[in-house]
């Protein structure tokens, strides 16, 4: 499956949109909790599970497809799978785990530490990262509210170094990403169709490389 098929996906689902508050935690475009490929401080907490599908077309590689669930087990520790199916060569099962050991205040914030990859199918990736919610001094002419937040955090192995981003919401339901992670700038959007869908898009290394998703968020 390629963008321009999964497109067609995330029309119709857009089609039944209504609005709705998007949950913190949701996945990246590749399985783990974050934002386009770079991980946040934010994490699922207990009963808490998302399920995600993703289209990524490149201009130099092979396309590919992704395939992640995400499940809370404890107060702000999550694990999760997420499958990478290239459409030539052989598909990667990654393990993902993450925990937040300190949740955001008015004065700190959020810190988590978490890896990618833990069974070393590709390369696993540990990091630390925290986020940090701005002060909401900004309105939209509609008189909405946004809620910028800034992530930092430092890396090995797919993210050696250090990373960084921005992301703004606006209305309770877009989400706007711009990200460096260690060797390219991203930007990406996230919309809250409801409760439980959200559905995504995003342009890797500027846009030479796009993708779309979707996702299923839930508390059970």
């Amino acid at each position: 499956m390629t963008c321009r098929t999964f497109s067609l996906s995330v029309v119709v689902v857009l089609a039944v949109a209504v609005a709705a508050v998007p949950a913190l935690a949701a996945p990246s475009f590749y399985g783990y909790t974050g934002l386009i490929r770079v991980p946040t401080a934010e994490a699922l907490d207990t009963d808490e599970y998302n399920a995600a599908a993703f289209a990524l077309e490149v201009e130099e590689g092979t396309d590919s497809n992704v395939y992640a669930a995400n499940l809370g087990l404890a107060r702000g520790l999550e694990v999760g799978i997420a499958r990478l199916r290239p459409n030539e060569g052989d598909s990667e099962t990654l393990v993902n785990a993450k925990y937040r050991f300190a949740r955001e205040t008015g004065a700190n914030p959020a810190v988590a530490a978490g890896v990618i990859d833990a069974t070393d199918e590709i390369e696993t990736t540990a990091y630390v990262v925290m986020s940090k919610s701005l002060p909401k001094r900004y309105e939209t002419h509609y008189g909405e509210i946004t809620s910028p937040m800034i992530h930092l955090g430092i890396g090995g192995g797919q993210l050696d170094g250090l990373f960084g981003a921005i992301s703004v919401v606006f209305a309770d339901r877009l989400t706007i990403m711009v990200e460096q992670d260690t060797e390219q700038v991203n930007f990406g959007a996230r919309l809250a169709l409801s409760d439980e869908w959200r559905v995504y898009f995003a342009g890797f290394d500027g846009f030479d490389d796009v993708g779309l998703g979707v996702s299923f968020n839930k508390s059970y």
